[in-house]
């Protein structure tokens, strides 16, 4: 062997036994990993570029580097005004909800994140594509001073082409356009509108168009307006939303428009990323893309807060807020995800639920387009159904709406699936809404989408064959690991 061959082998052996030291130094599950160790220990060579592309703890990574601390800093003083003028809101919320399972999720949220109850002027739901887009679409029309778009699929359609038409129009009329999208989810999808609307002055990023963050992504659907309207929930930018595409008969999701104070914190989530790949003097937190101070809102308006989680947030409060409503929990709890491959923390606590009694619901889509995390799904259903919890395949096309009901007064909306890549690598968020007219919205929505769903009993799944299960252990396992 050469000289040249001993020393690459020398130095990948290095390069081998320092991950190693790595992955065992991190703070992660001692179940993962020990998966990935038996991975580099046996697949060596296709271990380390697995490892490289799908392995790494950029939770950990980022937190070495200390640039999340810049963003934390960044984050307190860029809403240190919007906190101040509507800290009434707060003591209005422990008027209303102390004591309650809504006092706790509140406090787990404000805890540890930059996050404060704030009162939204108006709150829509939208359970259809066709009223969402048609909402956005007349308030990009009205927009005067800039337009915030973030994104995980931007696909090129019939929709886009006319969402691309109306921000022509207003970058000709002088408004700002940003764009963000995720690299990853939109990597099949032509750019020629995006390329277009850059042309014409919008500033347009991919985000997280790096190949070693591929298994890390952003997740979220953020749209702010003049700083006084906002949008967030389940739909992507795609006419698929709308009519269920080629694909499926059908696209059941759900989404939010929110008016008022409260955009605020989609403005904080928006300028954060911004602040993280620009690196630029400009800041998103100025005042003028903050909501116009109301006081007549802080007793009047809907009281919301968001949960957001990335990389950034060393404490999954997204996540952390399911457990806690769930934990909490006197009557009922009805979550809706389109994928269901949950961490073990979130699993427990729903079985936890369902044994003491309180009536779990979980509806998920029965028209596939993942067939692995479909498959994965079915291996936690056995243990559910026998503590007495009840699961819904969504039938009538296919189902990605993201929501949860506790007790029939406390919801949330939001971009959170209940599944492995959501709860712990993904950018998310979860608008939590505190407000029982409003959570009876999204249960009443929840009860409708049981007519278009089919019940799964203990039989259905003991009669799964044996071929089957192992297949959905495998896909369990596939999933875990990434």
């Amino acid at each position: 062997m050469h000289n040249s061959a001993y020393i690459v082998l020398v130095l990948f052996l290095i390069y081998w036994l320092g991950l190693i030291v790595l992955l065992i130094s991190d703070e992660r599950e001692p179940s993962l990993t020990l998966v990935w160790l038996l991975v580099l220990v046996f697949l060596p060579v296709v271990g380390v570029l697995l490892y490289i592309l799908g392995g790494r703890d950029w939770r950990v990574v980022a937190k070495r580097k200390g640039w999340t601390q810049a963003l934390h800093a960044q984050r307190v003083e860029g809403m240190r005004a919007v906190y101040e003028r509507n800290e009434g809101a707060s003591a209005r919320f422990l008027r209303e909800w102390r004591g309650t399972t809504a006092d706790k999720v509140k406090r787990a949220i404000s805890a540890k994140e930059v996050a404060k109850v704030l009162p939204a002027s108006s709150l829509e739901l939208f359970v259809t594509g066709a009223d969402k887009f048609a909402s956005l679409k007349k308030d990009l029309r009205e927009a005067q001073r800039f337009i915030h778009l973030q994104y995980f699929i931007w696909e090129q359609d019939e929709l886009t082409a006319e969402i691309t038409a109306i921000l022509l129009e207003r970058l000709a009329a002088g408004v700002e356009v940003r764009i963000t999208y995720d690299w990853i989810g939109s990597i099949r999808f032509g750019k020629g509108e995006l390329k277009q609307l850059a042309g014409a002055g919008a500033q347009v990023h991919a985000d997280l168009a790096d190949i070693l963050r591929a298994n890390y992504r952003n997740h979220r659907k953020i749209v702010v307006i003049d700083g006084d309207v906002g949008y967030t929930g389940g739909m992507n930018m795609a006419r698929e939303y709308i009519d269920g595409s080629p694909r499926f008969a059908a696209w059941r999701d759900t989404h939010v428009r929110l008016t008022g104070q409260a955009v605020a914190d989609l403005q904080k989530l928006f300028a954060s990323r911004w602040y993280e790949y620009r690196r630029l003097p400009e800041s998103l937190f100025a005042e003028r893309y903050m909501p116009t101070p109301d006081p007549c809102c802080i007793e009047e308006g809907v009281l919301v807060e968001i949960a957001s989680q990335g990389v950034e947030d060393y404490w999954d409060m997204a996540r952390r807020a399911h457990l806690v409503a769930i934990a909490q929990a006197e009557r009922t709890v009805y979550i809706q995800s389109p994928y269901f491959v949950p961490d073990y923390s979130v699993y427990d606590e729903l079985l936890n639920a369902a044994l003491s009694g309180i009536e779990v619901r979980l509806m998920i889509t029965g028209v596939v387009d993942r067939r692995i995390p479909f498959w994965a799904a079915h291996t936690y259903f056995k243990r559910l159904l026998e503590a007495g919890a009840h699961i819904h395949l969504y039938m009538d096309g296919f189902f990605h709406a993201k929501t949860i009901v506790v007790d029939g007064d406390l919801a949330a909306v939001g971009t959170m699936n209940m599944d492995n890549r959501s709860l712990k690598l993904h950018k998310e968020l979860m608008l939590w809404v505190f407000d029982k007219p409003f959570a009876q919205q999204v249960q009443d929505s929840f009860l409708v989408d049981l007519e278009h769903c089919r019940e799964l009993t203990i039989d259905d799944i003991r009669a799964i064959g044996r071929l089957t299960r192992f297949r959905n252990q495998a896909a369990r396992l596939l999933a875990e690991a990434l």
